[in-house]
């Protein structure tokens, strides 16, 4: 069968980082707070890499509690652990391979960002995008685990330097030998809307209108496609998602409801309460105060 075309450009990026000279210090984020700015930052739920391709992407994140920038450098690491904030502030334009790492799944992306505009907007694209059901397993945990533990006393940083190459020489593996993932054109749209919503459902600038511009979709053609496979206009599905997600915020108790409605996309601290108690016939802060009965 033949290759499909997003995935021979993932593979050869993975074979040119794999092919590469001596690698750069792997940059990893584990600290599950969010970064005080006005920048829209996203909410990581499961593990994932980014691999600079070419420019430098910027990156705000916390780190000890204090906010951190940093730039990543093309054939670059970036490993966030689960439940992890990343904010991308671009000075230029960059590429960079995400793969992200589900327990059903494994979704490998290259993504083109540029500079922000002047309203803030970040332009970006898709370049190519490739799932497939087979995941790296029982080894594959094992290495992202790894990932998230302190160093290696005898080798410091280049523990997770060569933790890194045996995962992606794993992950290579997999994207050579998988089944190709065969789906209609449609399904692959909606897999790449959900993708999309999952990264961005924090950001308070997440409308139908962006994500459809993202998708080159009319408004009205792309609501027409998101109710046929939703049932739902695209608010109520976002709200939907901010909701279940402001559960796990609000059992942290180093955020108040105001600050857990800001974390999920809420401009509105009242609209937020009123959404939630529609939900779960409770308020956020009774729902709090019953976790800590």
């Amino acid at each position: 069968m033949p290759t499909a075309p997003d995935r021979r450009k993932i593979l050869a990026a993975l074979d040119t980082w794999l092919a590469g000279p001596a690698r750069l210090p792997v940059v990893r984020i584990l600290e599950g707070k969010r970064p005080a700015n006005e920048h829209p930052a996203f909410f990581m739920e499961v593990p994932r890499l980014i691999i600079g391709l070419a420019g430098r992407g910027t990156f705000l994140t916390m780190e000890a509690g204090q906010e951190v920038l940093f730039d990543l450098a093309p054939g670059q690491i970036l490993f966030l652990a689960p439940c992890t904030w990343i904010c991308p502030l671009p000075r230029s334009a960059y590429r960079s391979l995400g793969v992200v790492f589900r327990p059903d799944s494994t979704r490998l992306t290259i993504h083109a960002r540029r500079a922000p505009t002047a309203d803030g907007t970040i332009p970006s694209r898709y370049l190519a995008q490739w799932r497939t059901l087979a995941t790296l397993g029982t080894k594959g945990n094992l290495l992202l685990q790894l990932l998230r533990e302190p160093p290696a006393g005898r080798l410091g940083g280049r523990t997770f330097t060569l933790l890194s190459e045996v995962l992606l020489a794993e992950l290579t593996t997999l994207v050579e030998s998988a089944p190709e993932y065969e789906r209609a054109p449609q399904t692959v749209l909606w897999q790449s809307v959900c993708d999309y919503l999952s990264e961005h459902w924090s950001d308070p600038k997440l409308s139908r209108e962006g994500t459809a511009r993202f998708f080159k979709r009319h408004p009205n053609h792309f609501s027409r496609f998101f109710h046929a496979h939703t049932q739902q206009n695209f608010r109520t599905y976002v709200n939907e998602i901010r909701l279940e997600r402001s559960v796990h915020f609000l059992r942290d108790l180093r955020y108040n409801v105001t600050d857990v409605a800001g974390l999920c996309g809420f401009t509105d601290l009242q609209y937020f309460i009123r959404c939630f108690r529609q939900r779960f016939g409770i308020t956020p802060g009774e729902y709090r105060q019953r976790r800590e009965d």
